[in-house]
């Protein structure tokens, strides 16, 4: 069970000395900013951060309050404040960070995956809320992720630790995975996975090779598919109960590390990277039926990055903290991301969610990662 969920869910009967001097100052200082707000209960505490809601009086507008998260970081001497609607809420909710922070670590979130692995297909391990709680998504409901965070975010952190959680929760004849990891650092330590199709592509031109196969298998297991008269993987896999000559077909997860090396190449390379464009599109506009799908970070969220016709298709997406606004929308369509803490905290954008959800990933240990490789071969 997580540590994270001895953190009271109930709003307290009585508000500690920290949370009654938070409500002063930001109530202090919007007043002084010349905004109406009424401080409304409960205050939703969680292990990094804690939620004080507020509604607005009169004449008062969402916009300005959200515009005024520097002042309340300064005001609160805390490194950054963010301010923004709760869904379904009449109140305005500002996420302060406590002052004694709960590290969320891979060993507190392992089980509560484990527990899903015969409910979910491809359950990935996104850590915990901003009240503690366990948060776990299934790929195929997604079914592509977007991962994007500057330098010493989280991201990377993030993608391996889901990774981690995936190879030692599911079997190699359920799921099997690419990796493309152009830095040649962030993968390493999965080499000896029996999920693994082939050795981590360490350059784009491996990446692209890797690209192709993924293309052909989708089109092989489309008129697979097809041929059985069903309409995607998880119908034709429920052949397998009934016929034994029907070859259950594993879901695959390919997963590259940085999007901008394959997309924002320029001159000579140009070729490569249109090339890395039109094969990605292609995976994510038709492998959904064909049980593939992609999982993409990057530390520069530009459109060139980012290209429309690639963010249509990540309808999922995540972000860590980024440098500025309108790095915010383009990945996630609105502002938030530059307001986030680091290592780790993150602001998560879902077709099957409504408005924004903030988490917190866990951090794994290289000696995690080895345990978790280690645990799927015995298992293999």
């Amino acid at each position: 069970m997580l540590t994270t969920q001895s953190n009271s869910l109930k709003p307290p009967n009585d508000m500690t000395d920290e949370q009654i001097s938070v409500v002063a100052t930001v109530s202090i200082k919007l007043a002084e900013l010349g905004l109406d707000l009424k401080f409304i209960k409960p205050i939703s505490v969680g292990p990094i951060i804690s939620v004080y809601r507020f509604a607005p009086q009169g004449s008062t507008k969402v916009s300005q309050v959200e515009a005024c998260s520097a002042d309340l970081a300064i005001a609160l001497g805390v490194e950054d404040v963010f301010v923004k609607r709760m869904p379904g809420e009449s109140a305005i909710g500002v996420f302060v960070v406590n002052a004694k922070r709960t590290p969320i670590t891979f060993l507190d979130t392992i089980n509560n995956v484990w527990k899903l692995k015969d409910t979910m297909k491809i359950p990935l391990n996104f850590g915990v809320d901003h009240l503690g709680k366990p948060f776990v998504e299934d790929l195929i409901e997604l079914p592509h992720l977007l991962v994007a965070g500057s330098t010493n975010s989280g991201k990377s952190t993030f993608m391996r630790s889901m990774l981690a959680s995936l190879i030692y929760c599911i079997p190699p004849s359920r799921l099997q995975v690419g990796l493309s990891d152009t830095k040649n650092v962030e993968f390493g330590h999965f080499v000896g996975t029996p999920h693994l199709l082939w050795e981590p592509a360490t350059s784009v031109f491996r990446t692209l090779e890797q690209l192709d196969w993924l293309c052909d298998e989708m089109e092989s297991r489309l008129k697979t598919i097809g041929g059985a008269s069903k309409l995607n993987i998880h119908e034709y896999n429920e052949l397998h109960n009934s016929f034994s000559t029907v070859k259950r077909l594993p879901y695959i997860v390919y997963i590259i590390d940085e999007l901008a090396d394959l997309m924002a190449y320029k001159g000579e390379k140009r070729g490569e990277s249109k090339l890395a464009e039109e094969k990605i599109g292609k995976i994510v506009q038709k492998s959904r039926a064909s049980g593939i799908y992609l999982i993409a970070g990057t530390q520069r969220p530009s459109t060139n990055v980012v290209a429309g016709s690639i963010k249509a298709n990540f309808t999922a997406r995540l972000s860590f903290r980024l440098p500025a606004d309108y790095d915010s929308r383009t990945v996630i369509g609105t502002t938030g991301a530059e307001h986030l803490l680091s290592k780790g905290d993150m602001l998560y954008v879902s077709p099957n969610r409504p408005g924004l959800t903030r988490l917190h990933s866990p951090y794994a240990k290289i000696e995690d990662i080895k345990a978790a490789v280690d645990a799927a071969a015995g298992r293999a």
